[in-house]
């Protein structure tokens, strides 16, 4: 429904920015190639555009429930458009920018005192970066 309502927003209105948050990261062991943010944003990411391509091939392929009984049958693909052929996938969405960020919080223990090694030791550094860049 937000991708949606984010394709339908008329021309003369800027698109406002989208963030899918992959929170609790601190559960996943990071890698030697991948810390655990990165690799919590890949899975978010993958899984998404999975069953997001799923929905949108299941909509061109068939009636979509909304349509049954109706006159006149509307091409719209609820906000999964893209630009590329193929699998849905955020980087060709057609509705503008999307952020993927991973974020932890450390719940009963200091947050100092959480992840010595990592420079984002409470784990929402990221998001509130995010946050700031909007203004």
């Amino acid at each position: 429904m937000i991708m949606h309502a984010l394709t339908s927003l008329p021309p003369s209105q800027s698109t406002p920015s989208l963030l899918i948050l992959a929170h609790k990261c601190d559960l996943l062991k990071g890698t030697a190639t991948a810390s655990a943010e990165k690799l919590a944003v890949n899975r978010v990411r993958t899984i998404l555009e999975r069953e997001l391509e799923k929905r949108r091939v299941s909509h061109v392929n068939g009636v979509a429930v909304e349509g049954l009984g109706a006159e006149e049958a509307e091409s719209d693909l609820g906000g999964l458009e893209c630009t590329g052929n193929g699998e849905f996938k955020f980087a060709e969405w057609e509705g503008g920018e999307v952020a993927f960020i991973g974020t932890s919080s450390a719940v009963g223990k200091s947050a100092r005192g959480v992840d010595e090694k990592h420079s984002n030791i409470d784990g929402l550094s990221s998001l509130r970066e995010w946050l700031e860049e909007l203004h």
